[in-house]
């Protein structure tokens, strides 16, 4: 039953209003520009299913739901072709297959607001990684030179957020037998492994690495 302005227009407790203004301004694919269809054209015969409009949520791994924290920011209207290809994939991660090559899908190419959310980087994460003092690994200061921050040594706040950025916007890259999510910042590549966060120079990752190991 429809409630005024706080009605919700879907499972995902998006108000109406919003749901609305979305679809207004995401009438293309954010993905791949098609022209989608509702799901009423659909059903008349005027468009396959995978051209139906769906609710798209940037943030692979949630928040699903408004109640839980879910932005709209977070969200575009892309067709149920694209939502299906990439699932739970990261975008970098997803750029790569062969669904987004033949439809020239990549940062550059998908709509301003996927390519906003890819550019993200919240001020206070910026000033965290520019402040913090990093420690050298010496250990690994002829292999692989890099730098560390210990979760218990620094602001844990910020430590968790920053890890969760690096799982969101960052992609998947092998070192060795092991893989890892990479995001790449300013001069700096950031990994995260479990309570520590990573860093090396971009010229200094593990292309780099296995070279010098060989």
């Amino acid at each position: 039953m429809r409630g005024g302005e706080g009605f919700m227009a879907n499972q995902f407790g998006i108000a109406l209003r919003d749901e609305q203004a979305l679809r207004e301004r995401d009438k293309t694919c954010a993905y791949c520009h098609k022209a989608m269809q509702t799901f009423p054209e659909i059903k008349a015969g005027r468009g396959a299913r995978e051209d139906l409009a769906s609710i798209e949520h940037l943030n692979f791994d949630g928040p699903f739901y408004i109640k839980d924290g879910l932005r709209i920011e977070d969200i575009v209207i892309c067709c149920i072709g694209c939502n299906s290809s990439r699932g739970v994939r990261r975008h970098l991660d997803w750029f790569k297959s062969a669904y987004c090559a033949q439809r020239n899908i990549n940062p550059d190419t998908v709509a301003v607001p996927v390519q906003n959310y890819l550019r993200e980087f919240p001020p206070d994460l910026k000033q965290f990684v520019e402040s913090v003092p990093w420690t050298f690994a010496k250990t690994h200061a002829e292999t692989w030179p890099h730098e560390y921050l210990v979760r218990d040594q620094v602001n844990e706040a910020l430590f968790v957020s920053f890890a969760r950025h690096i799982d969101r916007h960052g992609y998947e890259g092998r070192f060795y037998e092991m893989t890892h999510i990479y995001f790449d910042y300013g001069e700096h590549t950031y990994w995260n492994m479990e309570n520590i966060i990573n860093r090396c120079l971009k010229s200094e990752t593990t292309t780099g690495a296995q070279k010098r190991a060989s």
